[in-house]
């Protein structure tokens, strides 16, 4: 399908399936024109005043009414997309709206492809990259967080941050630029130690968006929380307790979880893939050697691990080979059975909990946000750069800035600065 930006486009812009309404969207230089011939109401919509609204129906080619519907009209450059905007809100489910948009086609206008209004919005100067990108990240939100973080940058807040730091560089560079163009007049020590700083500056605040894009991307694509430990220490207890469900089966026996199990659980805002893990020990045959192996090659994958252990006993062998193998993983320590008799004192940063009761739960909780975000909170993720584009982009940037502060400071000529 042709794709050219001269066209009048139409499409549902609402979810398909069974709703109370439903919204069809034409966009184009002939939005209203095309609206005329489909709709009939009070005023024809080209007359209509802009941002205005009025009932009526769509009918077809034949006059037959196809839709009993509100009709509003938004004149560009004030609107989604920046162009002429028509929004037909109909009855939902899956007959009226592909109705409309099949009349709307008949009528003269095509077919929108997918993101297709997202682009024209960014063709027509309405939105920059990064908040096109925020779009699909605003309607995929699995969390409160992350909707409202991806709602930020949609808003702006990722492309202002940008353009502050790129308005003080084309101060810098106006400046290099002239002492090219007028070699006789050289920059004097004050203006480049104020260079200096400015590179500098702009390198933090670039390291300070590389920082919370973590927190970013997390919101975006979900965190990975796998529980590991040694067997019958309370993993698939602990699994079924932030699941809130009984998805694993618990048994006094050891070894009872043989593959891994997957859940989702929104924490504290942040969307989280936990995953729980048969018992890493020394197997007692294949099948049980599969799984250890899979818990293995999990805790590589681990944006956080939960290293569960029995409080109520002395820890054992396989206790103590789990803390030495996670230590340079991130991670909580969890101290499980938290409501028998502790057997030991834990360490400092450790959490104590009781998968049975539920006893120190919003701890792990508020220790698991802040293992994931490394302190920094869900707030940091609005601003902050969240796919690989952006931040591939700002470690080019920061590289650049890196090279560009250590040539002034080595003198380089100003012109290979």
């Amino acid at each position: 399908m042709r794709m050219d930006k001269n066209d009048t486009i139409v499409a549902v812009s609402t979810a398909p399936g069974r709703a109370a309404l439903a919204v069809v969207r034409l966009s184009g230089a002939q939005a209203a024109d095309l609206a005329d011939r489909i709709f009939r109401g009070m005023t024809k919509p080209s007359d209509m005043s802009d941002h205005a609204v009025q009932h009526g129906h769509v009918v077809s080619q034949r006059g037959q009414v196809v839709d009993e519907v509100m009709l509003a009209l938004l004149r560009g450059p004030r609107s989604f997309t920046g162009e002429d905007t028509v929004e037909i809100t109909c009855h939902g489910g899956d007959a009226a709206a592909p109705a409309i948009v099949e009349v709307a086609v008949l009528a003269g206008a095509r077919p929108a492809r997918p993101g297709e209004f997202t682009l024209r919005a960014y063709l027509n100067g309405r939105l920059d990259l990064s908040q096109a990108e925020a779009v699909s990240d605003v309607i995929e939100a699995g969390t409160w967080a992350a909707a409202r973080a991806a709602l930020e940058r949609l808003e702006g807040g990722l492309s202002k941050k940008i353009g502050d730091i790129r308005a003080g560089l084309l101060d810098v560079l106006a400046q290099l630029e002239a002492s090219v163009d007028f070699p006789e007049e050289d920059l004097p020590p004050p203006v480049i130690s104020e260079i200096q700083e400015a590179l500098e500056q702009a390198g933090k605040r670039i390291s300070q968006l590389l920082e919370s894009s973590r927190t970013a991307r997390l919101l975006r694509d979900g965190a990975r929380a796998v529980i590991a430990g040694r067997p019958n220490t309370g993993k698939s207890s602990l699994f079924n307790l932030m699941l809130r469900e009984e998805r694993a089966i618990v048994t006094e026996h050891p070894g009872t979880t043989r593959d891994v199990l997957e859940g989702f659980v929104e924490v504290r805002g942040v969307p989280v893939r936990l995953f729980d893990t048969a018992g890493v020990r020394e197997p007692a045959d294949l099948i049980e050697a599969a799984g250890v192996e899979r818990a293995r090659a999990k805790l590589e994958q681990a944006d956080l691990v939960l290293l569960v252990i029995d409080g109520s006993r002395p820890p054992r062998g396989e206790d103590k080979k789990l803390l030495d193998q996670t230590k340079s993983l991130p991670r909580i320590v969890i101290l499980n059975k938290s409501d028998l008799k502790p057997a030991f004192t834990a360490q400092k940063g450790w959490v104590r909990v009781s998968a049975l009761t539920g006893s120190g739960l919003p701890k792990l909780e508020e220790a698991m946000v802040a293992g994931l975000t490394s302190g920094h909170g869900v707030e940091e993720g609005g601003a902050a750069a969240a796919n690989v584009r952006q931040i591939e982009a700002l470690k080019r940037a920061s590289a650049s800035l890196a090279e560009a502060a250590g040539g002034m400071a080595r003198k380089r000529p100003y012109e290979l600065v």
